[in-house]
């Protein structure tokens, strides 16, 4: 009786030491949702492009769509809301959204 409440206290043991350790693979990566990486936007005349760099009719820097930039100085500040380190205005995200309602706004007036 004295072995088989041994065996069965050490089978015990050896089952919640194994179960509660995890494979080291089982990492799971964590993916950022931008609304579209490969789109680009000038903020001053709300024009979608598939290329950043500078807008050809307004020499201003475009900014990648998803991410937040100063209406103020026209820069890109980051990835987080929050106010433009260069000015202190607050930031706004750059979205389809915001591109279509500025153009219907100047297609309006």
């Amino acid at each position: 009786m004295k072995k088989l409440f041994v065996l069965a206290s050490l089978l015990t043991f050896c089952v919640l030491c194994f179960a509660r350790q995890s494979p080291a693979d089982t990492t799971k990566k964590v993916t950022k949702h931008v609304q579209n990486p490969a789109a680009w936007a000038c903020p001053k005349c709300f024009k979608i492009t598939k290329d950043g760099g500078v807008c050809a009719d307004d020499n201003t820097a475009k900014v990648q769509l998803g991410t937040y930039y100063c209406e103020h100085c026209m820069k890109a500040t980051g990835n987080k809301p929050g106010k433009c380190p260069s000015c202190g205005a607050a930031t706004t995200q750059m979205t389809r959204r915001l591109c279509a309602s500025h153009n219907a706004a100047k297609k309006a007036a």
